[in-house]
């Protein structure tokens, strides 16, 4: 199961070819809206923001594609191998109580409550053992100062 999932990540991790044929086509229309420049813009230089736009757009577009095939975890993730690529996120142990509105409490909070409740219960159990001492040793005093009646 492990080198499917090696080689699928593997395969996820590869440069696209497609990404430098797409970036090719960009450039060519790139080059090809400059050579246009006298048709596009005209004599009173009506179409100057339409050429700028589309010869920025070609280029921005040539320089993205670029970059998703230098960088194969940002392009592959565009053409969905993020499921591959995500690292999966740690589950945290959660519960669900009603106190007037709903609280998550995740597991390190359930750990320090279950900490807590175990010291409380060890305290109340000495606290306990003292109160029977005490109360113990006052009966043995009661009994030692009444005499005894027979």
């Amino acid at each position: 199961m492990t080198s499917i999932q090696d080689e699928m990540k593997s395969d996820a991790m590869k440069p696209r070819p497609g990404f430098l044929w797409a970036a090719a086509v960009a450039c060519v229309l790139a080059v090809a809206t400059y050579a246009s420049e006298d048709v596009m813009v005209g004599t009173r230089g009506e179409g100057a923001l339409a050429y700028a736009f589309l010869l920025g757009l070609f280029v921005l577009l040539a320089m993205a594609l670029v970059l998703c095939y230098r960088s194969p975890a940002l392009g592959n993730r565009l053409l969905g191998y993020d499921i591959v690529l995500k690292k999966p996120s740690k589950i945290q142990k959660s519960s669900l109580n009603y106190t007037g509105t709903f609280h998550v409490e995740t597991g390190l909070q359930e750990k320090q409550m279950g900490t807590q409740r175990k010291q409380a219960r060890h305290a109340r159990r000495k606290l306990a053992e003292v109160t029977r001492q005490m109360q113990a040793e006052a009966d043995q005093e009661k009994a030692e100062s009444k005499p005894e009646e027979k």
